[in-house]
This record gives C-alpha cells, sequence and structure tokens, in this order.
C-alpha cells in the first residue's frame, strides 16, 4: 500500500489581512525572520508569507495572531509596495486557533515561576544536565 504524501505545516503567524468569500476565509499571515546583526542584536530580515485557506469557523476579528496547521498546497507571487515581487505559501488549513503569548506565558511561570520570560540567555552560559547519583533499576 502506498503512503500519501502530504507538506504538514504549523505556523504562528501575525494576521496580515482576512477576506471572506462564499466558500471560505482567506488569512494573510506573515512571519518573521529574524537573525544576530553585526552588534550581536536581533534584527527582523524578511517576512515569509503564508496564504491560508480555511472555512471560517474561527473567529479571528481583533486578532493579532493566529497558530494554523494544514497542508501546504504551492505558492504564489504577488507585487510588494516598493515594486519588487514576492512569494508566499499556499496552505490549507485543517485547523485556525487563536495564539495567545499570555496564555503560555502563564503556563510557563506557573512551572517555573523563576523564568524570566522574554529575556535573552547570554552566549556564555554553560548547560550541565543532572546525572542521577544512582541509577534505578526498572523491575520489568
Amino acid at each position: 500500500m502506498m503512503v500519501k504524501n502530504e507538506a504538514l505545516v504549523e505556523v504562528t503567524g501575525w494576521l496580515n489581512d482576512v477576506k471572506q468569500f462564499d466558500w471560505g476565509v482567506v488569512l494573510k499571515l506573515s512571519v518573521d525572520v529574524r537573525r544576530k546583526n553585526d552588534q550581536g542584536e536581533w534584527e527582523t530580515v524578511d517576512k515569509t508569507i503564508y496564504d491560508v485557506t480555511t472555512d471560517g469557523k474561527t473567529a479571528v476579528e481583533g486578532v493579532k495572531q493566529v497558530r494554523v496547521v494544514g497542508r501546504i498546497t504551492g505558492t504564489n507571487t504577488f507585487q510588494k509596495r516598493d515594486g519588487s515581487t514576492g512569494s508566499s505559501i499556499k496552505v490549507r488549513a485543517d485547523r485556525v486557533e487563536v495564539a495567545s503569548d499570555k496564555v503560555n506565558e502563564a503556563a510557563i511561570m506557573e512551572a517555573w515561576p523563576t523564568a524570566k520570560i522574554g529575556e535573552a540567555i547570554p552566549d556564555n552560559v554553560e548547560f550541565n544536565l543532572l546525572v542521577p547519583a544512582q541509577e534505578t533499576q526498572v523491575p520489568f
């Protein structure tokens, strides 16, 4: 039996545009491509654009970020504001949900009250794995 080929994707991105049609909704998402510059600071160097087709069952009015799980169906080209050509990835959504940093932050803080969310880890920090003092035998 042959296995079905699929390009599955999970994307959390900024919701830039919502267009409603008889057959569903198209969401335009952008995801920042970030890199450290020569000064060691993070900067946005590009954006990856996703054109997401969905059934429109998830309300996205007033939402800034969404998480999409779906299948890549192709690519589009478009003209950017500066006149250059851009491209986007077409996705057919199986699931769309509102992304919320507050929920994630609350969960992290509950599990790790001393977490410093949003702060970068310095390059000179060494991570040491804890090793148990003695091995435990599992009885099976």
